[in-house]
């Protein structure tokens, strides 16, 4: 339940439970993958931080433990901000209405509030979940063109998976819209929705110069 005003004695019941044990949270950092082992360490002090939802979906922050467990944090809905007590060093990170990971704080005197805004949700979900497959895209001779074509209600992110497997995020498709792109045979292309779920990857050929994008 949301206390508000929200005054410097309010602590919530799970915040104070890893005070006890020693957590803090960090400022915005590089999005790390969902396999990087994130640990609280056992720290000295206590700080005031205070969570923030300035988002338009659900939010919950989790507090990653020190032998790397996902733990306890307050959840918040749109607009609802939340304080508590946490020490230095101290790891969480934000999850979003579809339990992507949107960010990584930690605790420090110059990073005091973990704030997630729609901007931040946007960024996140046009680079989608990890890349796991494991295929690049080859380096291939026979330029052409292909058509993709969007069937689902939303606009979706199209991405290319280069020739290191990075993914690059070219443009977004309207919903029931289309786009064309000069590639060459082989390569890869994904496309992710509005929360970054993937939807399709597939490896273009020449002999099928148009590929539909649905939700199945």
């Amino acid at each position: 339940m949301h206390k508000s005003p929200l005054s410097l004695p309010y602590v919530s019941a799970c915040l104070t439970l890893l005070a006890a044990i020693g957590l803090s949270t960090h400022g915005a950092v590089a999005q790390a993958s969902e396999n990087a082992e994130l640990c609280s360490p056992p720290t000295q002090g206590h700080l005031e931080v205070e969570f923030i939802n300035n988002s338009s979906q659900p939010i919950s922050f989790h507090w990653m433990e020190f032998n790397c467990s996902e733990g306890g944090g307050p959840s918040l809905a749109p607009g609802q901000r939340e304080k508590g007590i946490t020490r230095p060093g101290h790891i969480f990170i934000a999850r979003g209405q579809a339990e992507q990971m949107l960010n990584i704080f930690k605790a420090s005197d110059d990073n005091l509030a973990f704030v997630v805004d729609d901007r931040l949700i946007a960024r996140v979900a046009e680079r989608g979940e990890p890349y796991t497959e494991g295929s690049c895209s080859p380096r291939t001779d026979g330029r052409f063109t292909v058509e993709f074509v969007n069937l689902l209600n939303e606009p979706i992110t199209m991405q290319w998976i280069g020739f290191d497997c990075e993914v690059h995020v070219l443009r977004k498709i309207p919903a029931h819209g289309k786009t064309q792109e000069t590639t060459f045979p082989g390569h890869i292309f994904r496309f992710v929705d509005s929360t970054g779920r993937q939807l399709r990857s597939l490896d273009v050929a020449t002999d099928e110069p148009t590929y539909s994008i649905s939700d199945h």
